[in-house]
């Protein structure tokens, strides 16, 4: 799950947005003790909705918003936009401290039959009137999570270790890597050719007999389609480099081709 920590300062209008990235199997818990679970949560393509729960571990009530973006990815970078084909139901929530609430996300508009699409689930923490600020920063802090969603259209999952379903085409991504020079910077660039999401993690790169780690956790997400890419890490020549990563919900690493 990427957590988002948004800082306000008390004056309206000015704000500071500050990023992380989390990931684990179990449920993730960010500095205003506030659980989120499942991390990953997919619509399957015989259902209409999927669970999205929250849970409040801090000392005061918290109030939350839920919003369902469309994800895309461009110019190396991800796009969140507005969609209506997906809602987060209900959309305001306050959950007193020790308490849970469920988000039911629900497929008004089902995806294209054989296919993945990708949404983004925001969930941000509302800022109560008369909050007081940090007292070394000056400013409010405010959480927002952000839970990436895949909704698969009939006839179409996604592709793991586990057997099969009957009726169902397992959709896995296509990844290939190549180096790119922009700005006196040289970046790993990964390509997704294949009809599905590609989360990595856990990647390494090989070069000479000796591995150099890109990322022990979580890397990033490559959607269908798209480019992305991060700095290459200095010591790295140009040629003869081999790329493994834990994809999706593989079990081993995967060897990624080249370009």
């Amino acid at each position: 799950m990427d957590v988002l920590h948004l800082a306000r300062k008390a004056k309206p209008g000015l704000g500071l947005l500050l990023s992380g990235l989390l990931l684990a199997s179990a449920p993730a818990r960010a500095a205003s003790s506030i659980l989120i679970w499942p991390i990953n949560p997919v619509i399957e393509a015989e259902q209409k909705a999927a669970a999205l729960w929250l849970e409040n571990r801090g000392q005061a009530p918290v109030s939350m918003q839920v919003r369902v973006l469309a994800w895309s990815q461009a110019g190396y970078s991800d796009q969140l936009t507005p969609q209506q084909a997906v809602v987060g139901s209900p959309p305001v929530v306050s959950i007193a401290p020790g308490k849970r609430q469920m988000i039911r996300l629900i497929g008004l508009r089902p995806a294209p039959p054989g296919t993945e699409q990708a949404y983004r689930v925001l969930v941000d923490e509302m800022l109560e009137p008369d909050a007081e600020p940090d007292a070394n920063l000056g400013v409010k802090f405010q959480m927002r999570y952000s839970v990436p969603l895949f909704v698969f259209g009939s006839g179409a999952g996604m592709a793991s270790d586990a057997k099969a379903r009957p009726g169902i085409q397992p959709l896995a991504p296509q990844l290939s890597f190549s180096l790119q020079q922009e700005g006196g910077q040289r970046f790993l660039l990964l390509h997704n050719q294949g009809p599905a999401h590609a989360r990595l993690s856990e990647v390494r790169l090989s070069q000479g007999g000796r591995s150099v780690p890109l990322a022990e956790g979580l890397l990033g997400y490559v959607l269908p389609g798209a480019r992305m890419r991060w700095v290459l890490p200095a010591g790295v020549a140009d040629s003869g480099l081999g790329m493994e990563a834990r994809i999706n919900e593989w079990r081993e690493p995967r060897t990624i081709p080249g370009q």
